[in-house]
């Protein structure tokens, strides 16, 4: 995706909890637009630090890498802005909370993933195995038969 799709998603979230703030709303009924706004920089910040992955035909090199500079400093902005609504709508404590369990979250979901992967690598082998197995044993069969044939048909 490119940066400024990227930054518009992220704008959308930023004023959602900007007026979330503002109105007093409850944290847990900004989680969502707080997750997407942290997702949203994030994939800003990697399109920033590899400009040539974002998908953008037709466009200069120096278009792709103003667009991708732009929306990462438009972004740490907007986390800077939204880090003082926060902190002083809720306190330094709140948002030390918020991102220490984003990094455990962001932790633990990595951690899962590689662990299904391993799982599912593991799976794998023992189908791969008990095919083999099978095989083996068919093909024994195959050749018992085959003698007793032979046997058979002297």
């Amino acid at each position: 995706m490119d940066p400024l799709t990227l930054l518009a998603a992220a704008k959308v979230s930023f004023e959602a909890l900007k007026a979330g703030i503002a109105v007093g709303k409850e944290l847990q009924g900004m989680a969502k637009d707080l997750g997407s706004l942290f997702e949203s920089v994030a994939a800003i910040t990697r399109v920033a630090a590899d400009p040539r992955s974002s998908l953008m035909a037709g466009k200069s090199a120096q278009q792709i890498a103003m667009e991708a500079y732009a929306a990462k400093a438009e972004a740490e902005s907007m986390m800077a802005d939204l880090k003082n609504h926060f902190v002083g709508e809720f306190g330094l404590a709140a948002w030390d909370q918020v991102i220490a369990a984003t990094t455990k979250i962001k932790k633990d979901q990595k951690a899962a993933a590689l662990q299904a992967e391993k799982d599912h690598e593991e799976f794998m082998n023992n189908v791969a195995g008990v095919m083999l197995v099978v095989i083996a044993i068919g093909v024994v069969m195959l050749i018992i038969l085959f003698f007793l044939y032979l046997l058979l048909n002297r």
